[in-house]
């Protein structure tokens, strides 16, 4: 039910937890309190009344935690959701007594982390700010590497900032380090010369200056030979996370974007590979002479990066060594400075001189393969419980469930490119991620709006949906004649759907990225999990979508 919760599908959670029983458990703390946060969260997320009405449930169930078992945890989040339901002086109230709670003895790592957040959080309260700085600053020492739960305490202080119209600033010195985007040119020495043997120990100057200076703990990009590698380097050696995103499988892009430019570059490639925490591959194929792909694993490594610093409530930079030359291509240093400028965040920007960079080598085969193809938000649905429907409920599901979609998808500001669909199956193009996203939300809400149970429907049914971005063949179905959208990304597509929770949208880390880089002021995507990985299909991160 955590799961579901952090899946975004708070309203399957709540079904489940009152089926299994656990609204009336009363001697188990984790059943208690989830319960408590489930109402929370649908408070957080209502408006007046009903935002009222769940603040004051989850406030219940909290001070019955608090009076059971003690400890601040109870106490502190019964003071906060008193706040939520609009009784401020009660909040403060209860947050006074749960400071005057003796501290609990003898706790260590992030139990004594979260004792100590939870006593700066009953100081906020009562509207003393330096002593919640002050315990922060003890908290954070208790467990100074524990990101994410610095970052959840900071979520829960940045939505009373925005409940009590306090200015969040005071927050950023407790904030974890820096995400950083990172990308740049490679440095041939057949071309350059000397050149790029002077470039290389300059850059890494600025490289170990650049990762001090901003303070990044978390770095995501390439690994091809030149300011790639310089970059990793020093990330690898300041101590910092190292996440790697390779356009095409590792053989093809060593051979592609290492091994040419000599056998040191080699050496230190598999050096920063071996040292990597993560490595993602855009696509498991071979460089076949499309830009595209380098361009696309540069999105995704851009999206990482603000996924992860949204995700530890963190500030996402980009690094870019750059010799200040447009680029006529797909991909590159100046595209991706482009790319990311979009969405207003910081840039640095490490300036070089260099000759300009010479075209790839195109063949007129890889140039009418790459017509085909095309960069598409896709979304895949249907209807959980659809068939197990016996055959007199059918034409009630085809003409108001199918019906509500079909009227949805007609309505949207942004239609979808291509359509298809089967039985209590829907498969929708947009042109862009957004699009998606907003056609996905709108799906969800209007199923949620029917009342099943009065068009003799089981309650049970539930609309799930899964997302993903990536390239796409555009082509033509030879039985039927109609348009196609087919693919290698069209089948990750289709392989989220079935993992998703009924009752709501989740999407792949491309799409979530993209979403997060330009559009997170009218979605957000949250982490869910992995789906489940077979024999032939790797496990992939899939994320929740809801509205900003």
């Amino acid at each position: 039910m955590l799961c579901l919760a952090r899946a975004g599908a708070i309203d399957f959670a709540r079904v489940e937890y009152v089926r299994l029983g656990l609204d009336r458990v009363d001697d188990d703390p984790d059943a208690i309190a989830l319960g408590a946060r489930l109402l929370k969260d649908v408070a957080l997320t209502a408006r007046e009344p009903r935002r009222t009405a769940f603040a004051k449930a989850s406030t219940r169930r909290y001070d019955a935690l608090y009076q059971r078992f003690g400890g601040l945890y109870g106490a502190v989040n019964a003071a906060t959701m008193t706040l939520i339901a609009g009784d401020r002086a009660g909040g403060q109230a209860r947050a006074a007594a749960a400071l005057r709670v003796p501290p609990p003895r003898g706790l260590t790592g992030e139990a004594a982390y979260f004792a100590a957040a939870s006593r700066a959080e009953a100081s906020f309260l009562i509207d003393d700010i330096e002593a919640a700085r002050a315990t922060m600053v003890e908290a954070l020492a208790c467990a100074p590497g524990a990101f994410a739960a610095h970052a959840s305490t900071l979520r829960q202080l940045e939505m009373l900032c925005r409940e009590t119209g306090v200015d969040p600033a005071w927050l950023a010195p407790f904030r974890p380090p820096v995400c950083a985007h990172f990308t740049g040119h490679i440095l041939d020495a057949s071309r350059e010369g000397a050149l790029a043997s002077g470039l290389d120990g300059d850059l890494r100057h600025e490289a170990d200056r650049v990762v001090r200076g901003q303070g990044i703990g978390f770095a995501y990009g390439g690994l091809a030979a030149g300011a790639d590698i310089v970059f990793a380097e020093a990330v690898l050696d300041a101590g910092a996370e190292l996440h790697l995103v390779l356009p095409v499988n590792l053989a093809s892009f060593v051979a592609v974007s290492v091994a040419p430019f000599g056998r040191d570059w080699v050496e230190r490639f598999e050096h920063c590979f071996a040292r990597a925490t993560s490595v993602r591959y855009a696509s498991p194929d071979p460089y076949v002479g499309d830009e595209q792909v380098f361009a696309y694993a540069s999105q995704i490594a851009m999206g990482c990066a603000v996924l992860r610093a949204q995700t530890l409530s963190t500030e996402a930079i980009q690094v870019v060594v750059w010799d200040g030359h447009a680029t006529e291509g797909l991909a590159g240093a100046a595209v991706d400075l482009a790319y990311w400028a979009k969405g207003g965040r910081r840039q640095e920007i490490i300036a070089v001189r260099r000759p300009p960079s010479l075209p790839r080598q195109r063949s007129d085969q890889d140039a009418d393969a790459r017509t085909s193809r095309a960069m598409k938000a896709m979304l895949f649905a249907d209807v959980k419980g659809f068939g197990a429907l016996r055959d007199d409920q059918i034409p009630a599901f085809v003409a108001t469930v199918m019906g509500q979609m079909a009227k949805v998808v007609s309505g949207l500001d942004a239609p979808p490119r291509h359509v298809e669909t089967w039985g209590d199956g829907l498969f929708l193009v947009f042109d862009h991620p957004i699009d998606a996203a907003l056609a996905a939300l709108a799906l969800q809400e209007a199923h949620r709006a029917l009342d099943l149970r009065a068009l003799g429907l089981p309650r049970s049914l539930g609309l799930r949906i899964g997302g993903h971005y990536g390239p796409v063949h555009l082509s033509t179905n030879p039985l039927t004649k109609a348009p196609a959208v087919i693919g290698a990304h069209v089948v990750v597509a289709a392989r989220i759907e079935p993992e998703v929770a009924p009752g709501s949208a989740c999407v792949s880390e491309a799409l979530a990225g993209a979403l997060a880089v330009f559009h997170g002021d009218r979605v957000r995507c949250g982490y869910v999990g992995r789906t489940r990985g077979h024999k032939d299909v790797a496990a992939i991160p899939i994320f929740n979508l809801t509205r900003a």
